[in-house]
């Protein structure tokens, strides 16, 4: 006899099934204390941020910078190992012989016979005391230099203080040859001077761009120091656009210095003395790049000083023709603008005015006269180049060409204003 099966809850009707308890879901209101708990809560973490982020930042950006700095550095410093590793010395001997090869048959010797006298400014002939008691006054004094051959029909660049007050000049060159040079032309603003010399097929030297010579760039100067002609030095570029070395006293002092006040100088550490001046500096390829003309002491001490091959360029192309270097003359004094906060001639203040240089005086029926200036005026711009200062305007007046039209932009009584001007003939440059 089978048991009676007993109901389970899975079979029993869903009407005898006990009802689920249901959640409670009353949502209690946040209270004032609460909101204003929670407010001063936010502003305080805000303001631990703020706090750390403003002396924390600083220090991990700068830590950072820092970091990415000596990264770069080391990267480099290991570049740089592996290369030196792969160089080859006897490389970079052969470019330097190499670049004497190339350079050495267009530099020339320079030996120049001058007279000094009691207050006379003319040259007499040769030894003319032994002929003239009355002008035993005067002494032969004979002088060295070095010089570039520029054109193959013998025309060679030196400078200027080579020649002065030369009456004969003699050039030699690298094949012993020997010939009387004639002076073409001379510029004591730039301490240039052009030769020519009745020699023809002659080789000259090759130019290249001061301008794209880095400072550091190997560079290489030929010449005839103390006379030992041939001498090559090797060295690199140390500076470039150097201002007027008249200012240093070991530089006034020395014999083998410039006559001017050119203030676009290349510096290098070229061993370069007295005999070397006129002669070139170049670079790998053996292409022009400055003249060599002057030396701080009286020697060689590390630093020596060249003009750009641009600024020879220009000057030599003047000479060819004109037989001198036609510069431009505006015809004005010239003056620094008043210090910051001051009352300038024209009633602006400087300090919220562009810089500028002011005009003291104006030479009647000159350039500038002519073209509107006037005393008082403040010069800011020439021909679209900022005026910065009385140098620079300067340099900038004389490296333009006599008959150059030029726009002048001056600043009269808080007025801007453009002129337009032809510039003349510098009678005289310092």
């Amino acid at each position: 006899m089978t048991a009676p099966i007993e109901p389970t809850d899975e079979l029993s009707p869903a009407s005898e099934r006990p009802a689920p308890s249901s959640p409670r879901t009353i949502a209690s209101h946040p209270t004032f204390s609460n909101l204003l708990a929670s407010t001063v809560l936010s502003l305080s973490v805000v303001l631990i941020l703020l706090v750390c982020l403003r002396f924390l930042l600083p220090p991990m950006l700068e830590s950072s910078r820092y970091s990415w700095h000596r990264g770069q550095l080391r990267a480099e410093y290991e570049v740089a190992g592996d290369q030196l590793e792969r160089v080859s010395w006897e490389g970079l001997s052969q470019i330097s012989r190499t670049v004497a090869k190339r350079v050495s048959p267009s530099v020339v010797h320079i030996t120049v016979n001058t007279f000094a006298s009691n207050g006379s400014r003319e040259a007499p002939v040769q030894e003319p005391w032994r002929a003239n008691p009355e002008l035993r006054e005067y002494r032969n004094t004979t002088g060295q230099g070095s010089g570039i051959i520029v054109q193959e029909d013998g025309y060679i660049l030196t400078n200027h203080h080579v020649l002065e007050g030369v009456v004969e000049a003699t050039v030699v060159l690298a094949d012993d040859r020997a010939f009387r040079g004639e002076i073409v032309g001379v510029d004591r603003t730039t301490d240039l001077a052009l030769l020519k010399i009745d020699a023809e097929d002659l080789m000259p030297i090759a130019w290249g761009d001061s301008e794209e010579v880095d400072i550091g760039s190997p560079v290489w100067a030929v010449g005839s120091p103390f006379g030992l002609t041939g001498s090559v030095s090797f060295g690199i570029l140390s500076g470039k656009h150097r201002v007027d070395l008249n200012a240093n006293q070991q530089y006034r002092g020395s014999r083998e210095r410039i006559t001017s006040r050119y203030s676009d100088l290349m510096q290098s550490d070229v061993a370069v003395n007295p005999g070397n001046s006129g002669g070139p500096l170049v670079n790998g390829r053996g292409e022009l790049i400055g003249v060599n003309t002057a030396i701080v002491g009286e020697s060689y001490r590390g630093v020596s000083f060249s003009i750009p091959s641009q600024v020879a360029r220009r000057v030599l192309d003047q000479f060819m023709a004109h037989g001198r270097v036609r510069r431009g003359w505006l015809g004005v004094e010239l003056t620094p603008e008043l210090p910051f906060g001051s009352e300038s001639t024209a009633g602006d203040k400087r300090d919220e005015v562009a810089p500028a240089v002011v005009v003291r005086a104006v030479v009647p029926d000159s350039p500038a006269a002519k073209a509107g200036v006037y005393p008082g005026d403040r010069i800011t711009r020439f021909n679209g180049i900022a005026a910065v200062s009385v140098e620079q305007l300067i340099d900038e007046i004389r490296d333009s060409k006599a008959d150059q039209k030029v726009t002048i932009t001056i600043r009269r009584d808080g007025e801007s204003i453009e002129l337009d001007a032809t510039l003349g003939e510098l009678k005289y440059a310092p």
